[in-house]
């Protein structure tokens, strides 16, 4: 197997950091744009043969991978899912500063360190506008300016993967709303943290005119170990599902969020503008990592353990007494499908009583249930012990010269609360991370860089 990225190796010789120095002209008056991917000295480099304990809850974010030998795929899998667990760990901690499962509400939840960074909203404006600083407050819709702002500032609108599930009538895979056990729409985001943010906005990214203008290569940062725990952290991206909570749940099985849930007003088909409050529980989560060593990104995809069950344990009549987006003993539920249109947030319950039916078509490995048990037993009596890893997604040979994607391992991973209708193991239908994303374009039609956020310009 061909494997010729770059990697954190333990152990191994330091490369060398070469930093690119170059001049560009500033508006009178105005200070000089941040660097985009500025160096760090805490990049994590934990090999994966090291023992999980409660040592790794403070051990920080990787800037890559760190592998260590054989390079096996097995292996190599291993050092992946590890390098997951490291990233969810970090990510995951309070905004505020300390350790995750630490904060200050039930469960030691507290808002966390991706929470922070910026929504897709927020860089792709209406009418191509230049997103307001890395620091500014997120843009709130006039329709929710008066239904509790002061519960804060985050703002849902998103009730599909992508922004129009509700106006697509065509799409080359199902798609199209979950809707949980009370019969309501689950809320999406995405959030980019400041590498890619500060990429996109210094070349006038966020337009489709700057877009026209921009000829080069779209090229992320890319995370990377150049000695010790120097190097650079590099894009990331955050793709969040979250499911309205009420009293009959037990929200300290989730980590929770204080939103404006927000839908806004559409033509095909007919949908008012709508805004309120609510409590949301995390149920699904995407960290989509660009490095050195996987130039294709490294897809780390975590789920709340009550969500569906594996369809091995409904076909053995091995089931949990609850789910969150599954009910025992229906016969007449179809797995996996979307719900039937029309589809319209502002009329919950779902009409006639449909709720979605999810199994897990491709079963959590053995190894990853192992690794994620010795995780969530350092997050014990937290909120965080009720989340588990799916798997990891990665290039097994990132300079093919026959697949630009890199040769995915494993080659397909669906999230039940993502990829909820293309879960499965068949090429160029079933859900692959890396070989959707590798269609990505922007407004122009050019490359992407595997995200489909620039299309999102306006």
């Amino acid at each position: 197997m061909k494997r010729s990225g770059k990697w954190a190796v333990a152990g191994g010789a330091a490369t060398v950091l070469a930093l690119a120095v170059g001049c560009s002209l500033q508006p009178v008056g105005q200070p000089p744009s941040p660097p985009i991917d500025p160096p760090v000295t805490n990049c994590n480099v934990t090999p994966p043969t090291t023992a999980i304990t409660p040592a790794l809850l403070t051990s920080g974010l990787p800037c890559d991978a760190t592998i260590v030998p054989p390079i096996t795929l097995a292996n190599l899998q291993l050092g992946f899912d590890y390098y997951s667990w490291l990233t969810f760990l970090s990510l995951n901690a309070p905004a505020g500063g300390g350790v995750i499962g630490k904060g200050s509400l039930p469960g030691g939840d507290a808002p966390t360190q991706w929470e922070q960074w910026k929504e897709l909203s927020d860089v792709m404006k209406a009418g191509g506008a230049k997103p307001g600083a890395w620091d500014a407050p997120r843009t709130i819709p006039p329709a929710c300016r008066n239904v509790g702002v002061s519960k804060g500032t985050r703002v849902l609108s998103m009730v599909g993967k992508t922004p129009d599930v509700l106006s697509a009538t065509v799409e080359p895979f199902d798609t199209g709303p979950l809707i949980d056990q009370h019969g309501r729409y689950v809320r999406y985001e995405i959030l980019v943290n400041r590498p890619m943010f500060e990429y996109i906005v210094q070349n006038d990214l966020y337009s489709k005119p700057g877009q026209s203008a921009f000829t080069a290569t779209v090229d992320f940062p890319s995370g990377t170990v150049t000695s010790g725990s120097n190097g650079t952290v590099g894009a990331i991206m955050v793709k969040a599902a979250w499911r309205v909570l009420d009293r009959s749940d037990d929200a300290t099985a989730f980590h929770t969020t204080q939103a404006l849930v927000y839908t806004p007003p559409q033509d095909n088909p007919r949908i008012e503008e709508s805004c309120t409050t609510a409590t949301l529980g995390l149920v699904g989560l995407h960290i989509a990592h660009k490095t050195t060593g996987s130039p294709q990104w490294t897809w780390s995809t975590f789920e709340q353990s009550a969500n569906a069950p594996e369809q091995a344990d409904v076909d053995a009549g091995k089931l949990k007494a609850h789910y969150n987006f599954y009910r025992a003993g229906c016969t007449q539920c179809a797995v996996n499908e979307p719900p039937p249109r029309p589809w319209n947030p502002n009329i919950q319950p779902f009409p006639n009583g449909f709720t979605s039916q999810v199994t897990r078509v491709i079963p959590i490995s053995a190894e990853v249930v192992q690794m994620s048990s010795a995780f969530t037993a350092l997050l014990q009596g937290t909120v965080w012990q009720n989340y588990t890893l799916i798997s990891t997604q990665w290039p097994t040979d990132p300079q093919s010269k026959t697949d630009p994607n890199g040769v995915p391992a494993p080659a397909f991973l669906a999230n039940s609360t993502l990829e909820t209708y293309i879960q499965g193991s068949v090429p160029q239908s079933s859900s692959s991370c890396m070989n959707c994303h590798g269609n990505a374009a922007a407004t122009t039609g050019r490359t992407s860089d595997f995200t489909f956020i620039l299309e999102r310009a306006q």
